[in-house]
Formats: structure tokens, sequence, C-alpha cells
């Protein structure tokens, strides 16, 4: 249930935004929880691991702004 409004919890996928002040990181497709009633995402511990794993990986290589897959990136 989610922990804001108690509504039901569907699978679904989002797009993840980081801005790193040196270059903006866009994951696209990410896994999530989403609410069907308030809409509120959360995330498993598994994705954030994974998400903070691309994000480092992707920051080493770009300047300015990334759009990643999240399913095909490192």
């Amino acid at each position: 249930n989610c922990f804001f409004c108690k509504g039901s919890m569907k699978t679904s996928t989002t797009t993840h935004f980081v801005d790193l002040k040196k270059c903006m990181i866009i994951v696209k497709n990410v896994p999530c929880w989403e609410c069907e009633h308030c809409g509120e995402i959360l995330l498993d511990d598994e994705v954030v691991a994974r998400l903070d794993s691309i994000i480092k990986k992707v920051s080493e290589l770009v300047t300015e702004i990334a759009v990643v897959e999240y399913g095909t990136a490192a």
C-alpha cells in the first residue's frame, strides 16, 4: 500500500532525472511501484543501487546531458 494515501500499488516504469551540476542524466524505463490512487512512485532497493551504478558510470563519460535506457545501461 502507498505510504501517503494507502492506495494500492502496481508495477510500472518511470523516468529518473539527476542534475549533477556538471551534467544532467535521464534514465528511462526505470522499474517502480506506482500508486493507483495518487501516483506516488517507489523504487526497490536493488533498483536504487543499480541507478546509483548507472549514474556513476555515465557521469564519468558525459559533459552535459545523457539519456540512457535502464535495461541496457551498464
